[in-house]
This record gives C-alpha cells, structure tokens and sequence, in this order.
C-alpha cells in the first residue's frame, strides 16, 4: 500500500471510530460507561466468565490496566468478581443482569445506526465492505485471517 493511501485509509478508520465513539452517539459513549468499559463488558458477554489474564489478552491491555477497567465497572455494579472454587487464587469476572443489559441496549443502538447507514449503501456494497473490513483486520492480526465471507456476484 502506498504512504498516501495508507494516510487516507488511516483517516478514514479514525473518522468511523470518531463516530461509534462518544461524538458521533450525542455526545456519550454508551450511556455511563467509557468505549474502553465498553469493550470489556462486550468480552465479558461473549464468554460465560473470564479470567483477568484472558479478559487482558482479548482487550490487548496489561493485567493492571484491566484491573483498572474492572475496578470501574465493579463500582458501577455491572460486573463482579468471584473467586473459582477449583482454585481460589483465581479471579474471575462476570455481567451482572444489568451489565448485560446495558450491553444489550448499545449494541442494539450501535446495530441500528449501522444498518442505517449500509442501508445506503445497497446490499453489494455492504458484502464489499464487510469481506474488506475482516480482511483488513486479519491483515492487522498479524495475518492471522478472519472468517471472511465469500461474497460471491451480488
């Protein structure tokens, strides 16, 4: 990729970003919490408990920054932390019914305002934009590849 594109796409990631982030939402992330807290809660959901080392590895912080992260979600009452009975030296965190549904209610939020905008988009565009979005991320995975679709004629 040449540097002016690079520039350019690099542009245009940071102007989505600007907008799913607390800008482009009126003004606020995702109700009380930060897109970092965010993120967490979003891991969280996707796994039936969760370590502090795993839930550092998939956010891509260290362990203490997450404790960080943790620690103010814990204050906010949408997480806990319980010790597992097979070892007790290990911590794991869960959603609490309303850490859940907050991220039920920001990802439907976000989902909306994404199908808005591919709406306009037309359906051959929206399977463009998805196979190069997974690929662009697999290629920022270390190239490690993600499930891309194949999008066949549309």
């Amino acid at each position: 990729m040449e540097a002016e594109q690079a520039q350019a796409l690099a542009e245009l990631i940071d102007e989505i970003v600007w907008r799913f982030g607390g800008h482009g939402l009126d003004g606020r992330c995702c109700e009380d919490i930060s897109y970092v807290e965010y993120r967490a809660l979003r891991a969280l959901a996707q796994a039936s408990a969760c370590n502090m080392q795993d839930l550092a590895r998939q956010l891509g912080f260290t362990k203490s920054g997450t404790t960080r992260v943790v620690d103010r979600l814990e204050r906010k009452a949408y997480v806990r932390r319980e010790r597992t009975a097979k070892d007790r030296r290990v911590c794991c965190v869960t959603l609490t019914a309303a850490g859940r549904a907050l991220v039920e209610r920001v990802s439907r939020e976000r989902a909306t305002r994404t199908q808005a905008a591919g709406a306009r988009l037309g359906e051959h565009m929206q399977a463009v934009l998805v196979v190069s979005l997974k690929a662009f991320l697999g290629a920022l995975n270390e190239g490690r590849p993600l499930d891309v679709v194949d999008i066949g004629n549309s």
